[in-house]
């Protein structure tokens, strides 16, 4: 008994936003121009199969795979807003400067100082710590605020 060859596979909606993607991905590396990707993406709504589908990326290379995620503790900011990370840094560079002028003193007197970084770091530590934590945002409402009509005085 001899057997067909099965028929193509029609495509699915989900499938169609795969290769989507990956040509967007291909716009991004510049592989293809914004005419070339709206001319396939027209191509891969229009297509019924898979086959007639994915040969808009005939001539394309495979997508790379994803990066390795990177290990929580090399970048411990990394989940913060961009302003958070920044005072976080500042926080840590103001901190190792009072340090080192701290132990640069404790070498020239020749005995340990009293150690007062401590009250550089600490309450500045406990203040970003309860913002971090609470989510608190600094700096002006993004409301524009007017200044009060000036009284007259003269009336």
């Amino acid at each position: 008994m001899e057997y067909a060859p099965a028929p193509e596979l029609r495509i699915s909606d989900a499938d169609r936003e795969r290769l989507v993607e990956i040509l967007g991905t291909h716009v991004g590396t510049g592989r293809l121009t914004l005419t070339e990707f709206d001319a396939r993406v027209a191509r891969v709504y229009r297509a019924v199969t898979e086959n007639q589908a994915r040969q808009v990326l005939a001539d394309l290379p495979a997508p790379a795979p994803p990066a390795p995620p990177r290990h929580p503790l090399r970048d411990p900011l990394r989940g913060l807003p961009l302003h958070q990370r920044i005072e976080w840094s500042v926080w840590l560079a103001v901190g190792a400067l009072n340090l080192a002028i701290w132990g640069l003193v404790s070498v020239t007197v020749g005995t340990v100082v009293y150690p007062w970084p401590v009250w550089v770091i600490g309450p500045w530590a406990l203040v970003l710590l309860g913002r971090t934590a609470l989510g608190v945002e600094g700096g002006c409402a993004t409301s524009i605020h007017r200044r009060p009509a000036p009284r007259a005085w003269f009336r």
